[in-house]
């Protein structure tokens, strides 16, 4: 494995733990907002039922509430996954596996920004219109690599 593949995955799991970390950091805001517990944190209420004190709060519900109201830092998140994704697939799967998980992964993008299309807030409104982005990208990437055989097939036949 060349140290241009290993470096690309060392910067991209330094932007995604440390994109992580400041999302975690900036959406613990939540725990003196109780007024935004009912609508910032579903993984809680889903566990627990209703949300009674900070105490009750997930760890996850941190991140739904940095996404809503500081977006900057789950945004890198988003992009940083997604690109380790794509390069430890390009690495590890032959070229059908690659295709399969780009569509899978731009599906889930694209699902993931119709459920968002709806968010009252800034920061859900732009991490929609990104996981649309990102997911279209994805797609075009699935069918690139389609037809780049196609595209070969076709230049040898001609000489």
């Amino acid at each position: 494995m060349s140290i241009r593949y290993w470096s690309q995955l060392g910067i991209g799991l330094v932007i995604l733990v440390f994109s992580t970390l400041v999302s975690w950091y900036e959406g613990s805001a939540l725990l003196e907002d109780p007024w935004e517990w009912k609508y910032s944190a579903p993984i809680s209420e889903w566990m627990y039922g209703s949300v009674g004190g900070s105490k009750d709060i997930s760890g996850l519900d941190f991140f739904v509430y940095a996404a809503k109201f500081s977006p900057l830092y789950p945004a890198l998140m988003i992009v940083s996954a997604s690109y380790l994704i794509v390069l430890i697939g390009i690495r590890l799967l032959n070229t059908t596996g690659i295709r399969i998980l780009l569509v899978i992964f731009g599906l889930i993008e694209l699902g993931l920004s119709f459920i968002l299309s709806t968010s009252p807030t800034a920061g859900g409104e732009l991490l929609s219109w990104l996981f649309l982005s990102v997911g279209i990208l994805m797609l075009i990437l699935a069918g690139t690599i389609h037809l780049l055989p196609l595209h070969r097939d076709k230049h040898f036949s001609h000489q």
